[in-house]
């Protein structure tokens, strides 16, 4: 219904508010979810290499690549598979599937997983896809990971029946890499 120029007013229902008024007199919306539910909704993602379970650390940036060209890199070992060109920047590729001897599931469809930002940035293939998961219970005493893991795996999660170790593939990576120039 058009204003009333005279009156100032829209029909029966008085004059429009100034936008100020509007707004204060709108309530407020209610909270979607107290706190806690969110530090129990909260999801981590798990990706798996060959018969294990990793997790995507706490606050590291991940970027999922499906079918990455990875371009190699001669005389180096075989666990360092090459290069990837993100955005103009190069970042190793490591294939842990050879430092850990436990080849992938033949099915399986390997995909290059991005981890961290800046120079720091590294790329594992992985088995498939990453997947969420929302419900992670600490292990009370952490299993014996395998030899080449051990100084790296920090804690470990059950999740949807499976076992997620949490460790830190940069210093992994950082002391492959070392071996690899001496």
């Amino acid at each position: 219904m058009p204003m009333d120029e005279s009156t100032g007013s829209a029909g029966a229902r008085g004059r429009w508010p100034t936008p100020s008024e509007a707004l204060a007199r709108s309530a407020r919306p209610a909270a979607l979810a107290q706190a806690g539910e969110l530090r129990r909704a909260a999801v981590r993602f798990g990706y798996r290499i060959g018969s294990l379970g990793f997790l995507v650390g706490s606050g590291v940036l991940s970027e999922l690549l499906p079918k990455p060209a990875t371009y190699p890199i001669p005389n180096v070992p075989a666990a360092l598979r090459g290069f990837v060109n993100r955005q103009g920047a190069l970042v190793p590729v490591w294939d842990l599937h050879v430092l850990l001897d436990d080849p992938p599931p033949a099915s399986t469809r390997e995909s290059l997983l991005l981890l961290g930002r800046g120079e720091s940035r590294i790329g594992l293939v992985i088995d498939g896809l990453p997947r969420p998961l929302r419900r992670l219970e600490p292990v009370s005493r952490l299993p014996s990971p395998p030899e080449v893991l051990r100084n790296y795996v920090s804690t470990a999660f059950i999740a949807d029946g499976a076992l997620w170790m949490e460790f830190d593939c940069e210093a992994l990576v950082r002391a492959q890499a070392a071996k690899t120039m001496a």
